[in-house]
């Protein structure tokens, strides 16, 4: 399959896209066996299949990708690129990216993530995320889900690898394993993320030279202090010029080098790990 965004696939590329994602999970799972044991773990120790074993791997997944660092190819010129998951070509990624390793510590963290998910919500399933709202940020993209939430796993894990190769604060063990009993509550029906699937997190419309940012109106009104947060880190990001505040729960941003895909998954992302629980 060419490599096309999610976002822009039909039904019948979607559903191929999803066939390939599930076809690579195996493989990827013991990529990540091989990396932890060239690393002097124990694999079976390590992948133990239980909730908490996602802290401490993760934390070790975390210095190694620390190390890694950034591709100092851009992304079109990356000749490692056609052996990437087909999640990681489909979707954003963004330059400077981090190197094949990484991803491929991700991929197989994704997968794992996938076994202790679905061991603990056996009712969960594998499809095309789908949502009411055209522009929803996992429009598309292969994810497990219940009738109550749906999740595209990489995503955080990749915002988190992105953090540690640009010398920023990844999520650590501890934050990754809360991260992971929320979504297993929320695919249960549980607490406060199981009501969002209805509506997405952030809409971005694109303006003449400039973005309008939609904040979902729950967040200001429950949590004052997240917007100020959001709108000081965004300003810090390479390419942003300005961010305006002129509502509640409005921000317009001028970008001129993303597009309104690249602003509204920084956004989603940023709010998923910052949002009290």
């Amino acid at each position: 399959m060419v490599d096309q965004p999610y976002e822009l696939m039909d039904a019948r590329q979607a559903a191929d896209a999803l066939d390939a994602y599930l076809a690579e999970r195996d493989p990827a799972l013991r990529r990540l066996r091989g990396a932890l044991a060239d690393g002097g773990l124990d694999p079976d120790e390590t992948l133990d299949g239980s909730v908490y074993s996602v802290c401490p791997l993760w934390a070790w997944i975390t210095a190694r990708i620390t190390e890694l660092g950034v591709d100092p190819h851009a992304l079109a010129d990356d000749p490692t690129r056609p052996g990437w998951p087909s999640w990681a070509r489909h979707g954003r990624l963004v330059d400077p990216h981090p190197p094949a390793e990484t991803i491929a510590l991700v991929d197989g963290f994704a997968s794992y993530l996938g076994r202790v998910i679905g061991a603990e919500v056996p009712e969960a399933a594998w499809r095309v995320g789908e949502h009411l709202l055209a522009d929803h940020p996992l429009l598309n993209y292969p994810v497990l889900a219940t009738d109550h939430h749906l999740i595209f796993l990489p995503a955080i894990p990749l915002y988190s690898a992105y953090q540690s190769a640009h010398g920023r604060a990844p999520m650590s063990g501890t934050e990754m394993l809360a991260h992971t009993r929320r979504t297993i509550d929320a695919l249960h029906g549980e607490g406060p993320e199981a009501a969002a699937i209805q509506e997405p997190l952030v809409t971005v419309v694109a303006e003449v030279d400039c973005f309008d940012v939609g904040l979902r109106e729950d967040i200001p009104a429950e949590h004052p202090q997240i917007v100020p947060r959001l709108i000081d880190e965004l300003c810090a990001r390479e390419g942003v010029q300005s961010v305006h505040r002129y509502g509640p729960a409005a921000l317009v941003v001028d970008v001129p080098d993303w597009d309104e895909l690249r602003l509204k998954l920084w956004c989603t992302l940023w709010l998923q790990r910052h949002l009290p629980r």
